[in-house]
């Protein structure tokens, strides 16, 4: 009989641990399968007559750095860093640049383990295509 109670006292307690933990991350959660370097591109999708490409590396603890390569009509390019935070939730993935002060939020869909297809759902910025959407391709597992 000891012994049952225990078992419902620490079931209670995992219960409840978990339950808080979960409200302080505000429900965010990290999928496994988006962890890793992604690289990507795409043309006129964000800006007429630009070709963007970008390496993402995307860690376990929610951190992500982005490298673009803004590639112009005339052939100059221009490469930005951007350094931020990601998480999923209720099925959208979410990133949100240090300088944003509102996340990109995408639907997304694991097509294999080393490609996502990622859909805008809303975005902080306006984008030439308001139906926006690309691949992002493994490089490596981090």
């Amino acid at each position: 009989m000891k012994n049952k109670i225990n078992l419902k006292f620490l079931m209670v307690i995992f219960i409840t641990v978990s339950f808080i933990t979960n409200l302080q991350a505000g429900g965010k959660k990290n999928d496994k399968h988006l962890v890793g370097t992604w690289w990507g591109s795409e043309k006129d999708e964000q800006i007429k007559g630009v070709l963007v490409k970008w390496i993402q590396q995307r860690f376990s603890d929610g951190k992500l750095i982005t490298t673009f390569t803004y590639v112009f009509e005339d052939g100059s390019e221009d490469i930005s860093i951007e350094k931020g935070k990601w998480w999923v939730k209720d099925g959208k993935f979410f990133e949100k640049s240090d300088d944003s002060k509102k996340p990109d939020i995408y639907y997304y869909e694991v097509i294999d383990q080393d490609h996502i297809l990622f859909k805008a759902y809303k975005l902080s910025n306006i984008f030439e295509n308001k139906d926006y959407n690309f691949i992002d391709t493994r490089v490596e597992n981090d």
